[in-house]
Parts: structure tokens; C-alpha cells; sequence
């Protein structure tokens, strides 16, 4: 792998984990930090219940992902990316650290390095 192929899995892996980290039971300011350094402005999120277009409908989807599950936390298990696509395998952990979900999403990242569409498959975890 070149020097220039192993930045660019650096970069999309880092703004990877700045929006996995979104997720959690972060002040709305670090949100919006997380979301400005990880994912487009106008970037699309799907999963099996919603679709979010932009910061401020992915941001309300994150809230209510707290309410719902107080404290909850994404770990990135396994991520692979290649030509400014990427998959990660994850589980959402509850306040104590047990498994609620586990998913994978598939991820498009645009020429400025940003999250530009993201798209989550998950079940509970029994």
C-alpha cells in the first residue's frame, strides 16, 4: 500500500470514528464539532426506519438515539475502505457496556474527505 493510500485510510478511518462518536452522549456543541469535521453538510443517512439529509436532520436522529437508549456508544469493530467507500462492522454498546445492536453501514466519502452518505444495517443483539 502506498504512503498516499495509507493517509487517505487514515483520513476516512479518523472522520469514520468523529462520526461514530457523534452518536454518543456528547453536548450538542461537540456534536456539531464532530459532524463538521467527519461529514458533508448536505450528506444523506439511511437505515431501515429513517432517512436524515443533512446536519441538522442527522443530528435530531443522533438526539433521539440518546433518548432512546441513554449513554449509548458505537465501537468500530472492523472498517475496510477502498476508492472513497468504506464498510464498518460495529455494536452499539449501552451505558454499561453491553451490546444492544450490532450492524454494519457502508459509507461514500467525498473529494473533500467528508461522510457524503452513509447507510446502516443493524438487528438487537439477544
Amino acid at each position: 500500500m502506498s504512503t498516499d493510500d495509507l493517509a487517505a485510510r487514515d483520513g476516512f478511518l479518523t472522520a469514520w470514528n468523529a462520526y461514530q462518536a457523534a452518536w454518543s452522549g456528547v453536548s450538542d456543541g461537540e456534536r456539531q464539532q464532530m459532524l463538521d469535521d467527519s461529514v458533508s453538510p448536505d450528506c444523506v443517512y439511511t437505515d431501515p426506519a429513517s432517512v436524515s439529509r443533512g446536519h441538522r436532520e442527522l443530528t435530531a436522529k443522533m438526539q433521539a438515539t440518546q433518548r432512546n437508549f441513554p449513554g449509548a456508544t458505537f465501537r468500530n469493530d472492523k472498517f475496510a475502505q477502498h476508492h472513497d467507500q468504506a464498510i464498518s462492522n460495529w455494536t452499539m454498546l449501552d451505558r454499561d457496556g453491553n451490546a444492544i445492536f450490532a450492524g454494519t453501514s457502508y459509507a461514500r466519502f467525498g473529494d473533500d474527505g467528508l461522510l457524503a452518505q452513509m447507510t446502516g444495517f443493524f438487528e438487537p443483539v439477544r
